[in-house]
């Protein structure tokens, strides 16, 4: 007879007045400082204690030791059946009972519904509105940006460098890769958000492009603007960044 699984490893809950705290004080700023979501992640673990994150890396490593059969692929090919409800194959039905995927989807949804929280946001949402406030928030920074007004994440390191001139700065690789792209026939830029969202995934999804290069693919399409709803598509889980500053569609 199998050897039945081990229970989950469970971790104490975390401290709930301090992320109650943390979500009120997100709530109540301006949009344009939602928009910069990292200053929100750093104060988010350091709200956290670190606790949701330890719970939710622990579970992870608890149910890969547990079994060779769990894989970090498989358990998340798990929670979005899950989050579908599609059926489970016998192979994943038993990645499931080992893995407790359905706790693990459950810590995802908690950080899912104190991010939305933050951002002054119902829950849950449409994930096609969810890109269309995510890139409306980065589009004030833009506008706030040109004005003058950045929202520095490491002042102290950042401004020294990249402070200077701003507006006039020079164009980057990715930028001058996109300027020398030969002529040759391309579509135009979409003109609604769903319809761009949706060309970068299908071009990334067969190749392994810079943010200059996705701009290249198309007539009038500006190499910042790809890059801003590359950072969207960042945030959803849609696309990954590689080591060598190319992105490509998530697996």
């Amino acid at each position: 007879m199998a050897e039945a699984p081990a229970p989950p490893h469970i971790l104490p809950m975390p401290n709930v007045a301090a992320l109650q705290a943390l979500a009120d004080r997100w709530a109540g700023v301006q949009a344009a400082e939602r928009a910069n979501f990292q200053p929100y992640l750093i104060e988010l673990c350091e709200a956290l204690d670190g606790e949701v994150a330890e719970r939710l890396d622990a579970h992870r490593k608890a149910a890969i030791e547990r079994d060779e059969v769990v894989t970090m692929t498989g358990m998340y090919n798990v929670v979005e059946k899950l989050r579908c409800g599609e059926a489970l194959t016998p192979k994943e039905r038993k990645i499931h009972e080992i893995a407790a995927c359905g706790v693990l989807k459950d810590l995802h949804d908690e950080l899912d519904a104190l991010v939305a929280k933050a951002y002054g946001w119902e829950w849950p949402l449409e994930r096609e509105v969810i890109l269309e406030r995510l890139v409306a928030l980065h589009d004030e920074r833009v506008r706030e940006e040109k004005a003058g007004k950045v929202r520095w994440l490491r002042p102290d390191y950042q401004i020294p460098r990249f402070g200077k001139d701003l507006p006039a700065a020079g164009l980057g690789l990715a930028e001058r890769a996109a300027k020398a792209a030969p002529k040759a026939k391309r579509p135009a830029w979409p003109a609604d958000l769903i319809s761009r969202i949706g060309a970068i995934k299908r071009l990334l999804a067969e190749d392994a492009l810079t943010a200059g290069e996705l701009a290249a693919r198309f007539t009038g399409a500006k190499a910042d603007l790809v890059r801003r709803h590359l950072e969207i598509l960042l945030v959803m889980g849609d696309v990954r960044e590689n080591p060598d500053g190319r992105y490509q569609g998530a697996a």
